[in-house]
């Protein structure tokens, strides 16, 4: 009697259906993976003799490798997402934040099981209000008309319901704030301060939360040392400097509402010698010239007043500025070593923040830490 393999059409089912879900998947390259695995057991089955069939015990053997196999693919899943989640966030190292005071732009809202977070809004004079709120592709999900409001901050309630009155989807919604006091509406500037009372996570990105508000770490315009703090961690973040004494070969004047921080701009010299200090704009363009006669300056530490005034007679616009001073012997030291009392966000970059003369300094400009 010919003896020819025989076909089992349950084990052709599971295979297809098997086939048939992986292929929705993305799959990834291995030497012998969950695909390879399960292929060669059902083959196994297929093609074995009907006459001897595979012993159960083997046959059970091969099923509970299988199962650790597939347990040892979602470890690993597990572990690569993992890691790929503390790579992405580890350069901002949010627990470093933790009872920082913080200022940063807001115009975000995140529904979680129908629970919203605060929105926010601060507002320099009385107007009637406006809020629409915006989904994730930009479409228009709910407008609240929150009438007329006084001067100072307010918080948002939304119930997290679009406009038919349906509840939203789990996910961030961001919103704009337009406030119209006579002239029309004009959008208004969100931002909150205060002090960091954790890190949550949403949708798989770090948020610190200030005032039951989460704050996206990127919009963060200034960091403070809360009251209880006495300096930063260890690191090369500018969060690690907060609270130490740090020196710097040069220093950035900050102009802000036509007010100059701290206003002095020091020097040092030698000896009592005539000096020429020079204050340029970002773009290097000379905006003041003050000159100094020996009798106006002394050896050691040396000061000049100025009050963000141009050499034309005008206030010069709000931004960042430097200075240098020359006198016959060559150029001054302008260098700072003073303690870091926060952080400013200007342009994209971080600078520290002088706490004795609210002088700003760059990172890469430091020369020492204490």
């Amino acid at each position: 009697m010919a003896i020819s393999s025989t076909t089992n059409s349950s084990l052709e089912q599971i295979s297809s259906s098997y086939e048939s879900s992986e292929k929705k998947k993305t799959q990834k390259e291995d030497a012998l993976g969950r695909d390879a695995f399960l292929s060669m057991l059902v083959a196994q089955l297929q093609n074995q003799d009907p006459l001897n069939p595979m012993d159960g015990t083997d046959f059970s053997a091969q099923l509970a490798q299988f199962s650790q196999l597939e347990q040892l693919i979602n470890l690993n899943d597990s572990m690569e997402n993992m890691a790929s989640a503390v790579s992405q966030n580890s350069e901002g190292d949010m627990m470093s934040y933790l009872g920082k005071q913080v200022t940063g732009n807001v115009n975000l809202m995140n529904v979680d099981e129908g629970t919203v977070s605060g929105g926010f809004y601060n507002l320099s004079k009385s107007a009637d209000i406006m809020i629409t709120i915006t989904d994730a592709d930009g479409n228009t999900v709910k407008t609240l008309y929150e009438g007329q409001q006084e001067t100072g901050a307010h918080l948002i309630s939304w119930d997290g319901t679009d406009n038919a009155g349906n509840a939203v989807e789990d996910g961030s919604y961001q919103y704009t704030v337009l406030a119209n006091s006579g002239s029309g509406y004009t959008q208004v500037p969100s931002s909150i301060t205060g002090k960091v009372d954790g890190v949550t996570y949403n949708d798989g990105k770090p948020y610190l939360v200030v005032q039951g508000i989460l704050l996206d770490p990127a919009s963060l315009t200034s960091v403070m040392n809360g009251q209880d703090q006495t300096g930063g961690n260890s690191g090369d973040s500018a969060v690690s400097y907060l609270g130490k004494t740090v020196s710097a070969n040069t220093s950035i004047v900050l102009v802000e509402d036509g007010v100059v921080a701290g206003q002095e701009l020091g020097f040092k010299l030698d000896k009592s010698e005539t000096a020429t200090v020079s204050i340029y704009d970002v773009y290097d363009e000379l905006v003041r010239t003050i000159s100094l006669s020996s009798d106006d300056t002394a050896g050691g530490e040396n000061s000049v007043h100025w009050n963000g005034v141009s050499n034309s007679g005008n206030q010069v616009p709000d931004g960042m500025y430097y200075y240098t001073v020359k006198t016959g012997s060559g150029f001054a030291d302008v260098g700072v070593k003073e303690e870091v009392s926060g952080i400013k966000y200007m342009n994209g970059s971080q600078y520290l923040v002088m706490n004795d003369s609210g002088r700003l300094v760059a990172l890469s400009t430091i020369t020492g830490v204490n």
